[in-house]
């Protein structure tokens, strides 16, 4: 199904699902025509062996008629992907601490879940920031595998901090503009030890988070070459009056670092229109 020409998309909840495949056009046109719709569904059709700068993605309506949304074919959407998580690390993301004996490791979130429950006491803390604080969003989230990401310090190989949050691109095949495209940084929870606070070990890991954005950012922009806008976005779900500050530390610094790199791509010459941040925090405190 994977390899067939045009690929039908149903949303289900709130991400795209494959339903079928088919190999010629002239299948898909009457296979939707026999579609039954409601106003609700939402149905698409994908020509992945689209030329450049040809349409490519079509919504059937509620005739069953397949219509062209404006999205176009581009070999350039080939790299717009999150920077793996060894590539981020060569770059240097991870903030030095203060801490002597002190160091931290960026795994997958999915890596590190059980250490993540054991700091917290097994409270469910972790599992809860992972599934449950992530805030719904206007547009559609491309899913990889390094989405999920865990930051952790350690001291004389203790587990004593970590910083757990996510990274999404939008799914360019169904923007919510055209012209756009978003790139969000969703912060779950950051958690340090008792005994190990007020050592700036959460300002620490609050930067190595940005830093990630910033590189996923940079990244990002040259890919797209001004040929589409990146939106960035920030959402947090704050738990705790702590997590308020750190959240409110996070949003301020993404905000910087986004003027940064315009400011940086500017001065490489690159056509470039500023985006402001959209930021996005609430509070359960």
């Amino acid at each position: 199904m994977q390899q067939d020409r045009y690929q039908v998309y149903h949303l289900e909840e709130t991400s795209f699902q494959l339903n079928q495949s088919f190999s010629c056009w002239q299948k898909v046109v009457l296979w939707a025509l026999e579609l039954e719709l409601n106003k609700k569904q939402k149905w698409y059709v994908v020509d992945i062996h689209a030329d450049d700068n040809c349409e490519d993605v079509f919504q059937i309506d509620a005739f069953g008629l397949l219509k062209p949304t404006g999205h176009r074919a581009g070999s350039f959407y080939e790299q717009v992907r999150l920077l793996s998580l060894p590539a981020l690390i060569l770059e240097g993301v991870i903030e030095p601490l203060g801490l002597t004996d002190g160091v931290t490791v960026l795994k997958p979130l999915a890596e590190a879940s059980y250490e993540i429950q054991v700091l917290n006491g097994n409270d469910g803390m972790s599992t809860f920031a992972a599934e449950s604080s992530l805030l719904e969003a206007p547009f559609q989230r491309q899913y990889q595998s390094d989405n999920d990401v865990a930051l952790l310090v350690y001291c004389h190989d203790e587990l004593i901090a970590t910083a757990l949050f996510s990274r999404y691109i939008e799914d360019h095949r169904f923007p919510f503009h055209l012209s756009e495209l978003c790139y969000e940084l969703s912060l779950h929870t950051v958690y340090v030890l008792p005994e190990y606070r007020s050592l700036g070990i959460a300002s620490s890991l609050a930067n190595s988070i940005v830093n990630i954005a910033r590189k996923d950012m940079l990244n990002l922009h040259h890919v797209l070459q001004g040929k589409i806008r990146l939106k960035p976005w920030f959402s947090a779900l704050a738990l705790t009056p702590g997590g308020e500050a750190i959240c409110d530390i996070l949003s301020e610094a993404f905000v910087e670092m986004n003027d940064d790199i315009i400011e940086e791509l500017m001065d490489e010459g690159m056509a470039i229109s500023y985006q402001d941040p959209v930021i996005f925090v609430e509070g359960m405190a």
